[in-house]
Protein backbone atom coordinates (compact mmCIF):
# COMPACT_ATOMS: atom_id res chain seq x y z
CA UNK A 1 0.00 0.00 0.00
CA UNK A 2 1.33 3.42 -0.94
CA UNK A 3 1.21 6.29 1.54
CA UNK A 4 1.40 10.02 1.04
CA UNK A 5 2.60 12.94 3.13
CA UNK A 6 1.47 16.01 1.19
CA UNK A 7 -1.32 17.01 -1.13
CA UNK A 8 -1.99 20.42 -2.61
CA UNK A 9 -3.15 22.15 -5.74
CA UNK A 10 -0.21 22.90 -8.01
CA UNK A 11 -0.15 25.03 -11.14
CA UNK A 12 3.31 24.71 -12.67
CA UNK A 13 4.07 20.98 -12.77
CA UNK A 14 1.72 20.14 -15.66
CA UNK A 15 1.35 22.98 -18.18
CA UNK A 16 -2.24 24.19 -18.75
CA UNK A 17 -3.56 22.02 -15.89
CA UNK A 18 -4.61 22.72 -12.33
CA UNK A 19 -3.28 19.59 -10.67
CA UNK A 20 -3.87 17.92 -7.35
CA UNK A 21 -0.30 16.98 -6.50
CA UNK A 22 0.05 14.07 -4.06
CA UNK A 23 3.57 13.38 -2.74
CA UNK A 24 4.06 9.68 -2.07
CA UNK A 25 6.38 8.53 0.70
CA UNK A 26 8.68 5.51 0.80
CA UNK A 27 10.97 6.71 -2.00
CA UNK A 28 13.81 4.28 -2.68
CA UNK A 29 15.62 6.40 -5.29
CA UNK A 30 17.36 8.77 -2.82
CA UNK A 31 18.60 11.34 -5.33
CA UNK A 32 21.65 13.35 -4.29
CA UNK A 33 20.61 16.82 -3.11
CA UNK A 34 17.00 15.70 -2.63
CA UNK A 35 15.00 18.53 -1.06
CA UNK A 36 12.28 16.23 0.31
CA UNK A 37 14.18 13.57 2.21
CA UNK A 38 11.19 13.14 4.53
CA UNK A 39 9.58 11.28 1.60
CA UNK A 40 12.26 8.57 1.90
CA UNK A 41 10.49 7.15 4.95
CA UNK A 42 7.45 4.89 4.55
CA UNK A 43 5.02 7.02 6.55
CA UNK A 44 1.85 9.01 6.10
CA UNK A 45 -1.75 8.40 5.08
CA UNK A 46 -2.61 5.27 3.04
CA UNK A 47 -3.38 6.20 -0.56
CA UNK A 48 -6.62 4.34 -1.25
CA UNK A 49 -9.18 4.90 -4.00
CA UNK A 50 -11.54 6.29 -1.36
CA UNK A 51 -8.86 8.66 -0.10
CA UNK A 52 -8.18 10.01 -3.60
CA UNK A 53 -11.95 10.38 -4.16
CA UNK A 54 -12.20 12.51 -0.99
CA UNK A 55 -9.20 14.62 -1.97
CA UNK A 56 -10.65 15.29 -5.42
CA UNK A 57 -13.99 16.29 -3.87
CA UNK A 58 -12.18 18.67 -1.51
CA UNK A 59 -10.16 20.24 -4.32
CA UNK A 60 -12.92 21.25 -6.73
CA UNK A 61 -11.69 22.66 -10.01
CA UNK A 62 -8.58 20.53 -10.43
CA UNK A 63 -8.17 19.15 -13.93
CA UNK A 64 -5.40 16.64 -13.31
CA UNK A 65 -4.48 14.03 -10.70
CA UNK A 66 -0.69 14.17 -10.27
CA UNK A 67 1.08 11.50 -8.23
CA UNK A 68 4.67 12.30 -7.34
CA UNK A 69 6.74 9.20 -6.66
CA UNK A 70 5.55 5.70 -5.84
CA UNK A 71 8.13 3.94 -8.01
CA UNK A 72 8.41 1.19 -5.39
CA UNK A 73 4.87 -0.04 -6.20
CA UNK A 74 4.13 0.58 -9.88
CA UNK A 75 1.38 -2.08 -9.84
CA UNK A 76 -0.58 -0.12 -7.22
CA UNK A 77 0.03 3.16 -9.06
CA UNK A 78 -1.36 1.53 -12.20
CA UNK A 79 -4.44 0.47 -10.23
CA UNK A 80 -4.99 4.05 -9.01
CA UNK A 81 -4.48 5.60 -12.45
CA UNK A 82 -6.69 2.99 -14.11
CA UNK A 83 -9.52 3.89 -11.72
CA UNK A 84 -9.34 7.64 -12.38
CA UNK A 85 -8.08 7.88 -15.98
CA UNK A 86 -11.44 8.34 -17.70
CA UNK A 87 -12.68 10.84 -15.09
CA UNK A 88 -9.78 13.29 -14.80
CA UNK A 89 -6.44 13.76 -16.52
CA UNK A 90 -3.68 11.75 -14.87
CA UNK A 91 0.02 12.43 -14.44
CA UNK A 92 2.96 10.66 -12.83
CA UNK A 93 6.22 12.28 -11.80
CA UNK A 94 8.52 9.26 -11.88
CA UNK A 95 12.04 9.63 -10.50
CA UNK A 96 13.33 6.71 -12.54
CA UNK A 97 15.04 7.24 -15.88
CA UNK A 98 12.68 4.76 -17.51
CA UNK A 99 9.60 2.78 -16.54
CA UNK A 100 10.62 -0.63 -15.16
CA UNK A 101 10.31 -3.62 -17.48
CA UNK A 102 6.96 -5.32 -17.11
CA UNK A 103 5.22 -2.10 -16.06
CA UNK A 104 4.84 -0.21 -19.34
CA UNK A 105 1.07 -0.76 -19.12
CA UNK A 106 0.85 2.17 -16.70
CA UNK A 107 1.24 4.52 -19.68
CA UNK A 108 -2.20 3.40 -20.92
CA UNK A 109 -3.70 5.25 -17.98
CA UNK A 110 -1.60 8.42 -18.08
CA UNK A 111 -2.03 11.73 -19.83
CA UNK A 112 1.36 13.05 -18.66
CA UNK A 113 4.59 11.38 -17.57
CA UNK A 114 7.78 12.87 -16.12
CA UNK A 115 10.84 10.62 -16.24
CA UNK A 116 14.27 11.14 -14.75
CA UNK A 117 16.08 11.26 -11.44
CA UNK A 118 17.00 14.64 -10.00
CA UNK A 119 20.57 15.70 -10.73
CA UNK A 120 21.50 18.97 -9.04
CA UNK A 121 24.24 19.66 -11.61
CA UNK A 122 21.75 19.41 -14.48
CA UNK A 123 18.82 21.04 -12.70
CA UNK A 124 15.13 20.17 -12.64
CA UNK A 125 12.54 20.43 -15.39
CA UNK A 126 12.87 24.21 -15.63
CA UNK A 127 16.58 23.98 -16.49
CA UNK A 128 17.63 23.82 -20.16
CA UNK A 129 20.31 21.24 -19.19
CA UNK A 130 17.98 18.90 -17.28
CA UNK A 131 18.07 15.14 -17.71
CA UNK A 132 14.38 15.00 -16.73
CA UNK A 133 11.70 14.96 -19.41
CA UNK A 134 7.96 15.68 -19.31
CA UNK A 135 5.79 13.93 -21.87
CA UNK A 136 2.18 14.46 -22.88
CA UNK A 137 0.75 11.05 -23.72
CA UNK A 138 -1.53 11.25 -26.73
CA UNK A 139 -3.71 8.14 -26.92
CA UNK A 140 -4.75 7.11 -30.42
CA UNK A 141 -7.85 5.14 -29.40
CA UNK A 142 -6.53 1.79 -30.62
CA UNK A 143 -4.34 1.05 -27.60
CA UNK A 144 -1.33 2.84 -29.03
CA UNK A 145 -0.03 6.22 -27.96
CA UNK A 146 2.46 8.92 -28.80
CA UNK A 147 4.81 10.46 -26.23
CA UNK A 148 5.09 14.17 -27.03
CA UNK A 149 8.01 15.79 -25.15
CA UNK A 150 6.70 19.05 -23.62
CA UNK A 151 9.60 19.78 -21.25
CA UNK A 152 10.29 23.02 -23.11
CA UNK A 153 6.96 24.43 -21.84
CA UNK A 154 8.39 24.54 -18.32
CA UNK A 155 11.63 26.25 -19.29
CA UNK A 156 12.14 30.00 -19.41
CA UNK A 157 13.07 31.42 -22.75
Amino acid sequence: MLKYLYQKEVFREIPTEVSLGISISGCKIHCNDCNQKELWEDKGTPLTIECVERLLQTHKGVTCLLLLGGEHDVDYLTFIFQHFHNRIKTAWYCGLDKIPNGHLGIVSYLDYLKLGHYDNKLGGLTSPTTNQQLYKIEHRGDGTYWENNITFLLQSK
